[in-house]
C-alpha cells in the first residue's frame, strides 16, 4: 500500500488503524467528549488521611520531618524543609492534624520560603506561641490554641540575618528566651516575647539543641551530647556512648533528656539529669535493633527505624517520629507502658507502588521501600497497613533508597524469589534488590541496570524478569538468566537482543511485553504525532502479536487523548484484558484521568478518575511509571495510580461487566 494511503477501521465508534494519519486524527476527535464513567472504589493507601479539600486545606500526613517538639499537653509538631502541598509545619495530636495550614501572613502571599513561608529544619513552642525559623532566615511567630489544632494566626517575624545559606537546623525555647542554632555552629538567643536579640555565641558542630529547666543547654555535637550555660560557656556534664544521636529534647513529665539514637540500636534513650554532671541512662525505649530486631524488616509499633525526634508529655505518654527520606514519615503515641496508643503515617512522595497477589485475594503493595498490606474489600483508608520496611540503613549504608529517591517501583517474582526494581522520577534505568533469606523482608541492593548515554524513558520488567528498554530508535531486551550464588539476579549484558522501532513508529516512548502471549505494547510517536511536551508516553499506543517470531505489524494503533494542557497521558499499563493510560494534568478539570482501553482491540472502554472518597483530588502525574494495574484471581482490577500531592497512591478497584 502506498505510504499516502490510510486504512481506517470504525470499532464501536472508536477509530482504530494500523497506519495512522490526518484522518485518524480528524475521527478521534468527533469522539473525544464521549466517555463512559466506570463503577469502582477509589481507596488510596500510603496516608492516614484521605488528602481532600482545597490547596492550603485538608488532611494528610506530610512528606517528611526534620525534626519536632511535643507540648505539654500532647501535641506534635513538626518542621521539614518540603511537602509537596505545603504542610512544612504540622500539628498532630489525638490522631488527628490540622486541617488549616500554618501559613506566613495568614496565605496572603510574598512568601519567600516554602509551604507558605513555613519550610524549615528549625521548629518551637513556648505555650500558645509556635516559632518557624525557615529557609529565607526568617524567624516566625504563630499564635495557636493548644486546646484546638486548628485554630492560629501568624503574628509577626524577624530576619535572623547572616549568610543566607546559614539556616537554623535547631531551636528550643523555656522561660522567655529562645535558642537558634544555624548549620556553622552560631547560636542566637531572642526573647520569645518580642524576637529581639538578646546575644550570640558559637558552638562548633552544633546539631539539635534542647533548653533544660534549670535554663542550661543540652546541644548535640557529633556523637555526644554536651551541656552548656545559657551563655555558652562549656560545663561538666556529657552523655557519651550513643551511637548516633540526631534529636534531643527535654520530657515534659519527669525533665528528662530524651536523646534518639540512630544507631545500631535504634532506640529513645532517656536520661536522669537531676545530677546534670552526671547523666544516668534510666530507660531504653524500644526495641533494642529497630526492624531487625525479630523478623527484619517487619513493621511493630516498638521497632523503631530512622529516628527524627521523641518527646514526652505532662502524663509521660511517649511520641516518636521516624523517616530516612522524603516521603516517609511515621509519628506514634505511646503510653507510658509502651503501648502505642495511635500512629500517623505517610508513605509516598514521587512514588507509585506496585501490586501483588500473593494468594488468592491476599494482596500486597511494594514501594520503594516498604510493603503495605492491602485488602480492596474493606472501606477506603481502612483497607491498608504498613506490613514492612523493605530498607536497612544500618546494615546496608551504602544502599541508594538511603540518600536518593527512586519511587518507581515494580516486583516481580521470579523462580520463586521475590525482586524489586526501582526507577527514577524522570529517564533511567532500573535498580535492582533482593530480599534476604525467609522470613526477612528487608531486600539489599544488587546493582543497576541502565543503557549508558541516553536519557532512558522506555523502560519494563516483563513477568519472567526480562528487562526491556528503548532509546527510542532501537528495542533492547536483556534476558534474566537466574540467580548467582549470592542470590543476585543474572542478566546477560553483553548479548542484549535488539529489535528497529516497528512502524509506524518514530520515536518509542514506553513498551510493555506480556511473555505469556508474545504480545508487545508501543507508546510513542509518528510523523504525524509529534511530542507536545518532553516525557509523556507518546501519542500513539499501538500492539504487536507475536513480536519474538518476528512479526512487525501492529494488530491496531489508537491514538492517545489529551488534557487540558494539550498533552498526552503520561504512561499506560497492561494488565489481563485492558490497558490503563494515565493523564498528567486535569482533563475538563478533572485530575489524573485513567483511560481504560480493551486490550485484544483497543476499544475505548471508559474512564476512571479520583472519587469523593479522597475529594476528588489528585496531583500531576510526573513519575515515568505513573501506574500500574493487575487482573486478581477474582477477575477484578486494582489500577494503582501516583498521587503526590498529598502524599499517598490511589488505587482503583473495578469489577468489568461480563460483555
Amino acid at each position: 500500500m502506498d505510504r499516502g494511503e490510510r486504512t481506517l477501521l470504525l470499532v464501536k465508534g472508536l477509530v482504530v488503524t494500523a497506519i495512522l494519519g490526518l484522518s485518524l486524527l480528524l475521527g478521534f476527535k468527533q469522539q473525544a467528549s464521549e466517555e463512559k464513567v466506570l463503577t469502582y472504589t477509589t481507596h488510596w493507601v500510603g496516608n492516614t488521611f484521605e488528602g481532600a479539600g482545597p490547596n492550603g486545606y485538608g488532611r494528610w500526613v506530610q512528606n517528611f520531618v526534620d525534626e519536632i517538639e511535643v507540648t505539654f499537653d500532647g501535641a506534635v509538631i513538626t518542621a521539614s524543609l518540603w511537602d509537596e502541598a505545603g504542610r512544612c509545619t504540622g500539628i498532630y495530636k489525638d490522631g488527628d492534624v490540622n486541617a488549616d495550614l500554618l501559613k506566613q501572613y495568614q496565605g496572603r502571599g510574598g512568601h519567600k520560603a516554602w509551604g507558605w513561608g513555613t519550610a524549615s529544619q528549625a521548629v518551637a513552642v513556648e505555650g500558645n506561641f509556635i516559632f518557624i525559623a525557615n529557609t529565607a532566615n526568617e524567624l516566625l511567630r504563630f499564635r495557636w490554641n493548644p486546646k484546638n489544632i486548628h485554630q492560629y494566626a501568624y503574628i509577626d517575624q524577624t530576619n535572623i540575618g547572616g549568610d543566607e545559606k546559614d539556616n537554623a537546623v535547631a531551636m528550643s525555647a523555656r522561660s522567655g528566651l529562645l535558642y537558634i542554632v544555624r548549620k556553622s555552629g552560631e547560636v542566637q538567643v531572642r526573647r520569645t516575647h518580642d524576637l529581639s536579640l538578646v546575644r550570640t555565641f558559637k558552638i562548633e558542630g552544633a546539631q539539635d539543641i534542647a533548653v533544660a529547666h534549670d535554663g542550661t543547654l543540652w546541644v548535640v555535637v557529633g556523637n555526644r551530647i554536651e551541656r552548656y550555660s545559657g551563655e555558652g560557656k562549656k560545663l561538666v556534664g556529657t552523655v557519651a556512648g550513643v551511637e548516633k544521636p540526631v534529636a534531643i529534647a527535654i520530657g515534659n513529665d519527669k525533665e528528662q533528656l530524651i536523646v534518639c539514637d540512630d544507631g545500631t540500636r535504634q532506640q529513645v534513650l532517656f536520661y536522669d539529669i537531676s545530677n546534670p554532671k552526671r547523666p544516668k541512662l534510666v530507660r531504653a525505649f524500644g526495641e533494642n535493633g529497630g526492624l531487625r530486631s525479630g523478623v527484619p524488616g517487619e513493621v511493630k509499633p516498638l521497632k523503631f527505624f530512622a529516628l527524627r525526634g521523641a518527646g514526652t508529655d505532662g502524663q509521660g505518654n511517649i511520641y516518636v517520629a521516624m523517616g530516612l527520606t522524603m516521603g516517609e514519615t511515621v509519628i506514634r503515641k505511646f503510653a507510658p507502658t509502651g503501648k502505642l496508643v495511635w500512629e500517623v503515617t505517610c508513605l509516598a512522595f514521587v512514588d507509585c507502588f506496585d501490586v501483588l497477589e500473593v494468594e488468592p485475594g491476599k494482596f500486597e503493595i511494594y514501594g520503594q521501600a516498604e510493603i503495605i498490606g492491602f485488602d480492596p474489600t474493606k472501606p477506603p483508608g481502612k483497607s491498608w497497613w504498613l506490613k514492612a520496611i523493605t530498607r536497612d540503613h544500618v546494615r546496608y549504608p551504602d544502599d541508594p533508597r538511603n540518600k536518593e529517591l527512586w519511587g518507581g517501583a515494580l516486583v516481580r517474582v521470579l523462580r520463586g524469589r521475590r525482586v524489586l526494581f526501582t526507577t527514577p522520577q524522570m529517564g533511567g534505568g532500573f535498580r535492582i534488590f533482593v530480599f534476604e533469606p525467609p522470613p526477612s523482608q528487608i531486600a539489599r541492593f544488587a546493582g543497576e541496570i541502565t543503557l549508558p548515554n541516553v536519557e532512558l524513558w522506555a523502560r519494563n520488567v516483563d513477568s519472567k524478569g526480562d528487562i526491556w528498554f528503548s532509546d527510542g530508535s532501537k528495542i533492547v531486551r536483556y534476558r534474566f538468566k537466574g540467580f548467582d550464588a549470592k542470590g543476585n539476579p543474572v542478566y546477560d549484558l553483553d548479548n542484549p537482543e535488539t529489535w528497529r522501532a516497528p512502524e509506524p513508529f518514530t520515536q518509542i516512548m514506553r513498551l510493555k511485553y506480556i511473555p505469556e502471549t508474545d504480545t508487545l505494547y508501543i507508546g510513542g510517536y509518528t510523523p504525524e504525532v509529534q511530542p507536545p511536551s518532553w516525557g509523556l508516553m507518546g501519542g500513539v499506543l499501538a500492539r504487536y502479536d507475536d513480536w519474538a517470531k518476528g512479526n512487525r505489524k501492529a494488530r491496531y494503533a489508537i491514538l492517545m487523548p489529551r488534557d487540558d494542557d494539550n498533552l498526552f497521558p503520561k504512561e499506560f499499563d497492561v494488565a489481563g484484558d485492558y490497558i490503563f493510560a494515565v493523564m498528567v494534568k486535569t482533563t475538563k478539570g478533572i485530575p489524573a484521568m485513567v483511560h481504560v482501553y480493551r486490550a485484544d482491540t483497543g476499544e475505548k472502554v471508559g474512564v476512571m478518575f479520583p472519587g469523593q472518597e479522597v475529594g476528588g483530588n489528585s496531583g500531576w502525574i510526573d513519575m515515568v511509571h505513573g501506574i500500574h494495574a493487575l487482573k486478581t484471581s477474582s477477575g477484578d482490577y486494582l489500577v494503582v495510580v501516583e498521587e503526590d500531592w498529598r502524599g499517598k497512591n490511589l488505587v482503583y478497584h473495578w469489577r468489568p461487566k461480563a460483555r
